[in-house]
């Protein structure tokens, strides 16, 4: 049975509603430099991605929603349709991913996890920011969503960074700030992965 689509119902009001003046936190922790090529996966109407296009050469988003796509679109972003769990990208392709407040959402954390590192380049960085489930309002959120019918299954930061320790990661950080938290995974580079 087909579930509700949430997000093809908000896309014409997603930035009025959940919108947000700045990412410096996310592109500072994601370090993105001028020669970098970023996906944003999760990336909707292309709130976040849009104060990356100046800074690096090249962004696209990666969204499972058709409606927060075009909207992107209209924005002048490259955007693609897809699942995060299977992403139509070759092996390495992006010096950096970010994945802003959708984690949650997807069917499959531990392929998406997967797929991320996978389209890293060595040496790449992908910076996963999702509420974090310790704080209370993020309870009610969560609890929200449920009763919405939404299919959010929100991890703790340990959790994510424990599906994202494998022998292609060189490391695992997490950050938290006021109900947010910054999962910062470091891919090894070739010289690492030859030692």
């Amino acid at each position: 049975m087909a579930k509700f689509d949430h997000f093809n119902l908000l896309s014409p009001v997603y930035d009025l509603v959940f919108g947000r003046t700045s990412q410096s936190a996310i592109i500072e922790l994601a370090e993105i430099k001028p020669h970098h090529t970023v996906l944003d996966v999760g990336g909707g109407t292309g709130r976040v991605a849009v104060q990356m296009i100046p800074i690096a050469q090249s962004t696209i988003i990666a969204d499972s929603a058709l409606k927060m796509i075009r909207e992107a679109q209209k924005k002048g972003i490259i955007a693609i349709n897809a699942n995060a769990e299977q992403l139509p990208f070759k092996d390495g392709t992006f010096d950096r991913i970010i994945m802003v407040d959708a984690l949650h959402h997807v069917v499959d954390q531990r392929q998406t996890l997967d797929e991320l590192r996978r389209l890293l380049k060595p040496g790449g960085m992908l910076v996963i920011e999702e509420p974090d489930i310790h704080h209370w309002l993020v309870k009610l959120i969560a609890l929200g969503e449920k009763l919405l019918l939404m299919r959010s299954h929100f991890l703790k930061p340990q959790e994510i960074k424990a599906m994202c320790s494998c022998l292609d990661v060189r490391s695992v950080d997490i950050h938290t700030d006021k109900g947010i938290a910054w999962i910062v995974i470091r891919k090894n580079n070739q010289l690492d992965q030859k030692e």
